[in-house]
């Protein structure tokens, strides 16, 4: 019997407060400053948490954009994406109530269906998008330093 096992994987970013509302952020062996515009009391020496939710979303789309296009020999040339999120300020907690991604792909094919397939497939496959569709709640445990 040939049956697909399910595989977890673990992944770790580790953070740091940097004070104010400013946090560095270690990921394998990057390092990202995450903090706020100065309209939100930040110092504006990276992007800001949210700004960065919608890069992961955006990235992760990328990344399977480009794996699936080599697959499908679609001879992609160019890739660009703008992702626009609406976030709701009005009640608490605050959350996006829309995320819109527009994608621009330049191949050695214009065939509207195939290009359409790819960006389906890339979502279908894309962890962060998976994620915010199955609204997996994090859990948080606090430890006194």
């Amino acid at each position: 019997m040939n049956r697909k096992e399910n595989v977890e994987k673990q992944l770790s970013a580790k953070l740091t407060w940097k004070g104010g509302v400013c946090s560095e952020v270690k990921i394998r062996h990057h390092v990202i400053i995450i903090d706020s515009g100065k309209e939100a009391g930040g110092k504006d020496l990276g992007p800001s948490p949210t700004e960065t939710f919608l890069a992961a979303l955006g990235a992760c789309l990328m990344t399977n954009i480009s794996r699936i296009g080599q697959k499908m020999r679609l001879g992609l040339k160019s890739v660009t994406m703008e992702i626009n999120g609406t976030k709701e300020y009005n009640e608490h907690p605050a959350s996006f109530v829309e995320l819109n991604v527009n994608v621009s792909i330049e191949a050695d094919t214009n065939d509207q269906e195939k290009l359409e397939r790819l960006v389906k497939l890339a979502e279908e496959n894309c962890t962060v998008s998976n994620t915010l569709k199955n609204a997996v709640a994090p859990s948080i445990s606090v430890a006194v330093a």
